[in-house]
């Protein structure tokens, strides 16, 4: 409760491990000193047991790094360096009072002293987001925890080029070109989750672009052209509702969007309550009878699009799904993997998505409800 009022990032951990070192060395019992014909610097009290220490770290460090690598992570070099030194501290930690004092050290140092590329960070109940610009890099990124949200290009002709799960050469790309096909030119779009704003960049002159933010934090983000200027240089500027989009759909005209898009389900904390019957319904009432559906679902912990295909079913609607993997070009421009699904109350309107690989979800599995969410079956344990 107190710690995401008085702390900008995640603290209160380092500090509770540290206390907690600090009372396994207050508690271990005190050892005679071994008497010695002279006096030398002798490693063995620091390194005895290391094999039982470093093993199952060994094996957690060897996961991460494989998570890491997997995930393409920014995080990758300083994730190496940082779990060497943990190994070290772990090496030479047979004696309690020398393992706390190393660890506070070093948490101390990575935490308080040793300069980052971070020029915002801000926490809320919803975690720690950070605006992040590498040395030496030409992007500036968007983490919410261990989770990218958005990055854009310094570079002024790149500048407004959507990318990362939103690149044109990807699902989102896709779906608003099918947009275009449908003469949709003063196309009124809305838009659940805010990130860096990339979607912003889709934007025609003539249209309407209308995001919901539940994050207090996200918004000074993606509002300042000093971090992202996806919403300051749209061509008009997008209307912002606060608050939980469930609720504010609900009170929302029916039959107002030709496009809305779900986009907050990419992080480890899904909020069930939009994937659910009941949402869908609502999604289902905003849209206009040839109006699309487009949920992103990329996600490294569940596997959402049958969730969504099933809820989408149950309300009506048709659904067809695309998992991108950007060639190597695609990803120097910008692009990353993502997972959509697209839904609409007229099967007609997916067919121009066949063209772009779309496809059918087959898998059958009972919808989430609000009195049945159910999200662990949806997991994902593949390897």
């Amino acid at each position: 409760i107190v710690a995401p009022i008085v702390f900008k990032g995640v603290v209160e951990y380092p500090m509770l491990l540290v206390a907690g070192l600090v009372a396994l060395a207050w508690g271990a019992p005190a050892s005679a000193p071994a008497v010695t014909a002279r006096r030398r610097f002798d490693l063995r009290p620091f390194v005895a047991g290391a094999p039982a220490r470093l093993t199952p770290y060994v094996v957690v460090a060897a996961m991460l790094v494989l998570s890491l690598a997997l995930d393409r992570s920014i995080g990758m070099e300083a994730g190496l360096r940082w779990l060497l030194v943990g190994g070290l501290v772990l090496l030479l930690g047979a004696r309690p009072g020398f393992l706390a004092a190393a660890t506070a050290l070093v948490l101390v140092l990575s935490t308080f002293v040793i300069p980052r590329a971070i020029v915002y960070g801000d926490r809320s109940f919803f975690g720690v987001s950070q605006v992040i610009r590498l040395p030496g890099s030409e992007q500036t990124r968007l983490m919410n925890g261990t989770t990218l949200h958005g990055m854009q290009w310094d570079d002024p002709v790149r500048r407004l080029e959507p990318t990362t799960y939103y690149a044109r050469s990807g699902p989102a790309g896709d779906v608003f070109a099918v947009l275009d096909g449908m003469g949709r030119g003063g196309r009124s779009v809305g838009i659940v989750g805010l990130g860096a704003g990339a979607l912003a960049a889709y934007e025609r002159p003539e249209g309407r672009f209308t995001f919901s933010a539940i994050d207090p934090v996200g918004l000074p983000v993606a509002t300042d052209p000093a971090y992202f200027t996806y919403l300051a240089e749209a061509p008009s500027p997008p209307a912002i509702v606060e608050g939980d989009a469930r609720l504010t759909l609900g009170h929302a005209a029916a039959a107002g969007e030709d496009l809305l898009v779900l986009d907050a389900f990419s992080s480890d904390s899904i909020p069930v309550h939009l994937l659910t019957v009941e949402a869908f319904q609502t999604y289902a009432r905003v849209l206009r009878p040839d109006g699309l559906l487009a949920v992103h679902v990329s996600n490294r912990y569940y596997d959402l699009a049958p969730a969504v295909v099933a809820s989408a079913r149950a309300v009506g609607l048709t659904a067809v799904a695309r998992s991108y993997a950007p060639t190597p070009e695609e990803s120097v421009a910008g692009a990353t993997p993502s997972i959509w699904v697209v839904a609409a109350a007229d099967p007609a309107r997916l067919a121009p998505f066949a063209a772009h690989g779309w496809a059918p979800v087959t898998e059958a599995v009972t919808p989430p409800t609000d009195d049945h969410p159910d999200l662990l079956r949806f997991l994902n344990l593949a390897p």
